[in-house]
């Protein structure tokens, strides 16, 4: 079966380029849409909260693209106010489960740290069988990084389904703290050597990603040039 598969740190649907501070949902969902993506890992998602900026954001772009989704909370901010990461599928999601990622020590905690996590969903697939995409947000700091790789290893090791994990990570490609997932997944970087995804409409890194379970081909990727959010989102063509 072929898939094609996205991973896209909306920046709360905020319009990073042409109207900065605007949220835009659709103009975020148009980028989801052109790029045909059939599964879709979503990262700075804001849920349905208190505040009248915090609506159920993956389901108002699920209704616009008639896809299926789960929302993942990994945080609250500012009292009942959801955010994390996201699942969009083309194709009915059966289960989700939010796994956390360990917090590093106190004394290691950087002024902008905040509690993160990693959403798996399982997708039934129109052929038969299921898919699990994984979507997370990796935390800034080495300790956060390695915190987070420790359980993304140990989740897609256990993992039984074929599937992806994806997401902003926080780190560029040749950062070792990648390496167990290097060593054992299969990766999408040749194809994405020379394209970078920050800062969108100047970007000077790549820091967003999609790996794969072994079963798993990747027949191409590539960074999608929108300014939408402030982060390009990537795409993936995998077969298996």
């Amino acid at each position: 079966m072929n898939l094609t598969v996205m991973t896209y740190n909306i920046q709360h649907g905020h319009v990073h380029q042409s109207n900065p501070g605007r949220i835009d949902l659709k103009e975020t969902a148009s980028v989801i849409r052109d790029s045909g993506a059939d599964l879709i890992g979503l990262n700075e998602v804001r849920g349905r909260g208190d505040h009248p900026d915090y609506t159920a954001q993956v389901e108002e772009m699920a209704a616009f693209l008639g896809f299926h989704c789960v929302f993942g909370r990994s945080i609250y901010v500012g009292g009942n106010n959801p955010y994390g990461n996201a699942v969009l599928s083309r194709w009915p999601i059966s289960e989700s489960k939010v796994f956390h990622i360990p917090d590093p020590a106190a004394e290691l905690r950087i002024s902008r740290f905040e509690h993160r996590s990693i959403l798996r969903a399982a997708v039934d697939l129109p052929e038969g069988g299921q898919f699990a995409v994984f979507s997370s947000h990796f935390g800034l700091t080495p300790e956060e990084q390695r915190n987070a790789v420790v359980l993304a290893s140990a989740l897609t090791e256990a993992e039984r389904l074929p599937f992806v994990l994806m997401g902003d990570f926080n780190v560029t490609p040749d950062d070792p703290v990648l390496d167990p997932l290097d060593e054992r997944l299969t990766v999408t970087h040749p194809y994405l050597e020379g394209q970078l995804t920050h800062p969108s409409h100047a970007p000077d890194c790549r820091i967003d990603y999609i790996y794969a379970s072994p079963s798993v081909t990747v027949n191409g990727a590539r960074v999608l040039p929108s300014t939408a959010s402030d982060h390009r989102p990537v795409v993936a063509e995998l077969s298996f």
